[in-house]
């Protein structure tokens, strides 16, 4: 492995996604082709769910009012009438209700067997129809990993994104007709970024993962010692981060 931490044989794209910073930039006036788009959304279709609830859902926002009414929605000031498009990323809280179809879909293609299938699907409904939190949580899990897919695939298509998770949900619900039992996860702004983005200061690993139990400090095995030089208090060097600017074409 080299020394910036990333494996030699990952892509130049996936390498600048795994170092990009979030920032609230501008996008150049640059429209999203549509089959960059169409590429976007069907890798977040593809997106692993459990028992294949695919609780997500997007709008897609191209309109000038609907863009300055997303934007207004925010607390973070970001330029979002700025991007040519904006998605509008949703968790679908009854999606676990779809249980007895998908179950009955995996019988028939014999990845489970009936017995396993009927006692699944009383495993869901005790869970999720006793908890409704719980189907929320589940519910904006899912949709984080499918926007974590979007986010590659934009990197992929040499495009600029970022997300925001702070905004007034009830207005965004109201303005685009959103159904109730869906929550707005998040807004995604996607386009070709006017600006690099600018590298960000980060927490040291030992601040963010224990060994075994929370507070526990974690164990490097390959150093012996943690995060830390053998026989010193001195944090081993920082991985090398750099700014994926739209600038950079990936090869």
């Amino acid at each position: 492995m080299p020394d910036n931490g990333v494996c030699s044989d990952q892509p130049k794209w996936m390498e600048a996604f795994l170092h990009a910073r979030q920032n609230f930039a501008r996008f150049n006036p640059q429209p999203v082709r549509e089959e960059c788009l169409q590429r976007v959304l069907e890798i977040a279709r593809l997106s692993p769910t459990e028992w294949y609830f695919q609780p997500w859902r997007w709008i897609v926002v191209r309109s000038e009012a609907g863009k300055r009414q997303v934007e207004a929605s925010t607390y973070v000031g970001a330029p979002l009438t700025s991007a040519p498009l904006v998605l509008i990323c949703l968790a679908d809280t009854s999606a676990w209700k779809t249980a007895p179809q998908q179950l009955q879909e995996m019988v028939t293609k014999r990845k489970i067997s009936q017995e396993q299938a009927q006692e699944v699907l009383r495993k869901i409904r005790e869970l999720y129809a006793a908890s409704p939190e719980m189907a929320q949580r589940a519910a904006l899990a899912h949709a984080f990993v499918a926007l974590h897919q979007i986010l590659m695939a934009a990197a992929e298509c040499d495009l600029s994104a970022y997300w925001i998770s702070v905004f007034d949900e009830q207005g965004i619900k109201t303005h685009f007709h959103i159904p109730d039992r869906f929550l707005v996860a998040a807004l995604l702004a996607l386009g070709h970024g006017e600006q690099p983005l600018p590298a960000a200061s980060e927490l040291p690993l030992q601040s963010l993962v224990y060994q075994e139990k929370f507070g526990e400090a974690y164990a490097n095995r390959e150093q012996g010692t943690g995060n830390r030089e053998q026989g010193t208090d001195k944090p081993l060097t920082a991985v090398r981060r750099f700014a994926f600017s739209e600038g950079e074409q990936c090869e």
